[in-house]
């Protein structure tokens, strides 16, 4: 960790977005997993092999394995520093963006055998999490006793940065809400994945130049404790002992040392979300056990909605038990209470159902049409979920759930298997004519259409074509993806 705790870890800012279409390098660690930690967590086969080796100084110039060029220092952490790399493979095969960020360990990092346990595990974790708000982590490898990762290249500047370039002053509210959206996915796609951050504050958060959020550094994420999934590494190795987090943005029970919990993140979120629609720490930048102890509350910000403001002080709650469980349901509590099941929708989402709405309302159900004879069957008559019951309501209410939660973290299609559309999907076998499954389809349709929208507008024609090109494979019939395919 950094002398000033509060400065942002800004050896995880690198400043391009690469083109993540492009193959990806090798993910297998098996060379560095061969590890046997001690009891004591000391010492590791492959540590002491990496000791053994003299340290070799890097620095702008170095190449890594025979590859990687390193061209440009992007910034310094307590992890350690990345730099912006040539990737000679890819420019051997003549690749039309050959760079990467690689981050080095540092050589007083190296010193501490845990260190290089985190960064494995920082390796290993970050790989699992593919989300679109989160920095995509490459491979983990060494060259002699130089031990580094490799992750995405991004164009822009850390949250932290665009918060003091702007104070007192704030970002526009949507734009405000936009970036505590994306932050809230990322999170919330991380809890699903039972892993906790640990570290959430605006230097852990980079903007790109197309206003997308990205949360990188997961580097002192550990697997949140659930009783139904064992995590190995568990009693194995504990980040936290390095001392890695930022007690203005950690809550009172990661500066107290307990275990870590989805709230801690949740804490860390709400005190960014008010940073970002407020221009100020809600503390006065004091640590949480500081402010708890003094009796601080967080002023009400002017012009913020009734549900935002819930949203954003349960989340600052300094008992984890009266905090917001996770970022999932702190997306719900920003969208605030309505009827139904639109009552745990963020209202991005409303347009789409409205539109579902009007694409069934003339006639009752969903028209079906006849691709090669324009041919039109009587139309479906739609079902409602509740007037199912016994175990058949039980799975469809219970799917219903997985997909909404599919929806609030942005997996609408992708990944394969897991995604809201497999859900609904699954929901539509057990009960065909399932309106909520249909309205759904439609609903993520009508996102995604929206989405491909912002890319085409932001110059990224091949990723609109692309992802339209998948979305309509799966949703053939949505008005506002065909009506995308016409203009694009």
């Amino acid at each position: 960790m950094s002398a000033d705790q509060d400065h942002p870890d800004s050896a995880d800012q690198a400043t391009r977005l690469a083109d993540t279409s492009l193959p990806r390098v090798s993910t297998d660690t098996s060379a560095l997993s061969n590890t046997s930690p001690t009891t004591s967590g000391t010492a590791t086969t492959t540590y002491e092999a990496i000791r053994a080796e003299p340290y070799k100084s890097v620095s702008v110039g170095s190449v890594l394995n025979n590859r990687f060029v390193l061209e440009e220092l992007l910034g310094r952490g307590g992890m350690g520093v990345v730099y912006k790399a040539r990737d000679m493979r890819k420019v051997e095969a003549m690749d039309r963006d050959p760079y990467i960020a690689v981050k080095v360990l540092s050589k007083d990092f190296q010193a501490n055998p845990d260190s290089f346990i985190a960064l494995q595990r920082e390796s290993k974790k970050a790989q699992q999490l593919a989300h679109p708000n989160i920095i995509t982590v490459y491979d983990f490898d060494r060259d002699g006793a130089n031990v580094f990762m490799t992750m995405e290249l991004l164009e822009g500047e850390p949250l932290d940065l665009t918060i003091k370039r702007l104070r007192p002053g704030t970002l526009p509210q949507p734009q405000a809400i936009s970036f505590i959206q994306q932050m809230s996915r990322a999170l919330a796609y991380a809890h699903s994945e039972k892993i906790v951050h640990s570290d959430f504050k605006p230097g852990n958060v980079f903007v790109t130049s197309k206003n997308v959020v990205k949360v990188v550094d997961f580097g002192i994420a550990r697997a949140a404790k659930s009783a139904d999934r064992i995590v190995d590494d568990a009693t194995v190795f504990d980040p936290g002992s390095l001392g890695a987090l930022t007690p203005t943005y950690a809550s009172c029970e990661m500066l107290e040392q307990q275990d870590p919990d989805p709230r801690d993140d949740v804490y860390g979120l709400a005190v960014v979300a008010y940073e970002l629609l407020v221009g100020k720490h809600p503390f006065e930048r004091k640590p949480a056990t500081y402010a708890r102890d003094l009796g601080m509350k967080a002023e009400k910000p002017k012009d913020v909605s009734k549900e935002i403001w819930q949203a954003i002080s349960h989340g600052l709650e300094f008992e984890r038990e009266k905090r917001t469980p996770d970022a999932t349901q702190f997306i719900r509590e920003m969208s605030g209470p309505r009827s139904g099941r639109d009552a745990a929708r963020p209202k991005w989402l409303i347009p789409g159902a409205i539109a579902a709405g009007i694409l069934f309302l003339s006639l009752g159900g969903l028209l079906i049409y006849d691709s090669q004879t324009g041919d039109q069957p009587p139309p479906v008559v739609l079902e409602d979920t509740a007037s199912l019951s016994g175990d058949l309501l039980d799975r469809v209410q219970s799917l219903l759930e997985v997909a909404e939660v599919h929806e609030l973290v942005g997996r609408d299609i992708d990944p394969p298997g897991s995604s809201a559309y497999d859900a609904y999907q699954q929901i539509l076998a057990l009960h065909p004519n399932n309106r909520e499954a249909h309205d759904g389809i439609q609903r993520l349709g009508d996102h995604l259409a929206k989405v491909i929208q912002e890319q085409a507008d932001s110059g990224d024609t091949r990723g609109a074509e692309a992802l339209l090109q998948k979305a309509l494979e799966k949703i053939p019939d949505n008005p506002s993806l065909n009506d995308l395919q016409d203009t694009l």
